[in-house]
């Protein structure tokens, strides 16, 4: 019985997979026969006439099908679709009123547009018989090209919009048919899955208890793990205070000696020992202010502040008065926005500004004029911070470095820094309970938004 139950529900799906299969492909032909362009048919037995109605027209872009005679517009007419005819009314043999005539006994052609072109006299009796003939328009000779062109491009749009119309007609009413095959098929499956679920679930109260046993030894591990972890994060942290300690003094000292050496007997070296000792000099410099700012992030990351309400306006306006008066030879817009009081603590929050400003004036050193804007938004009930500049910027793909301990996004030949600031700016936002991220394009400036969890 169960095997005959399985044989039957086998053949239905390969019978449903057949018909949604069928669907598809017939969906699919129908696509790939649809055109971009119009069929537009001109009836004359005048080739002089012919090409100039093709050439007021051909700016339309479409697809201008010739018939030198009545019947050959027939024959036309029978192979394919045509968003209008443009008719000459006198033709040898059967002339254009009894080629619409013809055209309008077809039932698949009684609605497509014929405007009749004519050069005849008898104005009112031929307008009257091309109008009782189902043409949309009569066009006396000589041609308003304008005119013709606005009334043929009227109907091709019209031909365009109804062919569309038709398409989505023709769309719905295959997904209508895939999507009852789909119903069909799906409310099986879950009639078989409902059958196996009764043994699923004895099978996963079985699965749940040997999970619940490996979760209690898994947080055990979890626990020693994270107690190892944060041991060696101390271990490391104490290993990094000490060395940035201890190579601070010797590096200051080399910095020492390079300037008694500049300043005592410069001018008895060759040019290359000059050089050597210049370099020696701003790397002991540098190597000195690193270890500085190592220390100093370490202490931050180990001592505990003291915060009050602070006008944060107040910290931004002295930031910007000190580097004003380092920066006289420099031509700098400066943007101040209005800023609320938060719950900070100052000197960090100096540190953060002084970093974060410091930056924008070093990495807009090559524009001139440089413009540094610094405001605050409110988004999503957040006070947001920002630092805008108009500098070098960076590539979006390297963001996750720019609050990494000694990241640089530039040679150091380019924008001096020790790759220690923007870890330091994260230390402290982080310190605060905020977030801080940044926005920036090459040589299109940088923008970083900075937030204080704690109100």
């Amino acid at each position: 019985m169960a095997s005959s139950l399985a044989i039957q529900r086998h053949s239905n799906h390969l019978v449903e997979e057949s018909m949604v299969s069928c669907v598809r492909t017939q969906k699919t032909e129908n696509m790939s026969h649809t055109s971009h362009k119009a069929n537009i048919l001109i009836v004359d037995d005048r080739e002089d006439k012919h090409l100039a109605m093709e050439a007021i027209i051909a700016d339309l872009g479409q697809n201008i099908v010739h018939a030198s005679s009545g019947r050959e517009a027939l024959r036309h007419l029978l192979r394919q679709e045509f968003a209008i005819i443009l008719l000459d009314v006198n033709m040898p043999g059967m002339d254009g009123f009894e080629t619409a005539h013809l055209i309008r006994e077809r039932k698949s052609l009684e609605n497509v547009p014929i405007i009749f072109v004519s050069a005849v006299s008898d104005t009112e009796t031929h307008v009257s018989r091309g109008y009782s003939l189902g043409a949309v328009d009569y066009i006396l000779a000589p041609i308003v090209p304008e005119i013709l062109r606005a009334k043929v491009s009227v109907f091709v749009e019209l031909f365009k919009i109804t062919e569309q119309v038709k398409r989505q007609a023709e769309d719905l009413r295959f997904a209508h048919s895939e999507l009852e095959i789909r119903v069909k098929k799906r409310t099986e499956e879950l009639a078989i899955a409902n059958e196996s679920l009764q043994v699923e679930i004895k099978e996963r109260q079985r699965a749940e208890e040997n999970l619940r046993k490996l979760n209690i030894e898994l947080e055990q591990r979890v626990s020693d793990r994270t107690a190892e972890l944060c041991a060696a994060n101390q271990e490391m942290e104490n290993f990094t205070y000490s060395i940035a300690h201890d190579l601070r003094a010797p590096f200051r000292q080399i910095h020492g000696y390079t300037e008694i050496l500049q300043d005592d007997f410069f001018t008895t070296m060759s040019p290359e020992v000059q050089n050597y000792i210049k370099r020696i000099g701003l790397k002991a410099r540098d190597m000195g202010q690193m270890m500085d700012d190592l220390l100093n992030l370490y202490g931050i990351a180990n001592q505990t502040f003291e915060y009050q309400k602070i006008d944060l306006s107040s910290i931004t306006n002295e930031v910007i008065s000190s580097i004003k008066a380092d920066m006289t030879d420099r031509s700098i817009e400066w943007h101040l926005g209005k800023f609320p009081t938060l719950l900070c603590n100052y000197s960090l929050m100096k540190q953060v500004f002084d970093n974060l400003i410091s930056n924008a004036v070093k990495y807009t050193r090559t524009r001139t004029p440089a413009k540094i804007e610094i405001g605050c938004d409110r988004v999503n009930n957040e006070e947001v911070m920002y630092v805008r500049d108009n500098g070098v910027g960076f590539d979006m793909k390297h963001v996750d470095r720019l609050f990494g301990l000694f990241q640089r996004l530039h040679r150091t030949e380019e924008f001096e820094g020790t790759g220690v600031g923007l870890a330091l700016v994260s230390k402290i936002i982080r310190k605060h309970g905020g977030r801080i991220w940044a926005e920036g394009k090459i040589n299109e400036g940088a923008t970083f938004f900075f937030t204080l969890g704690k109100g």
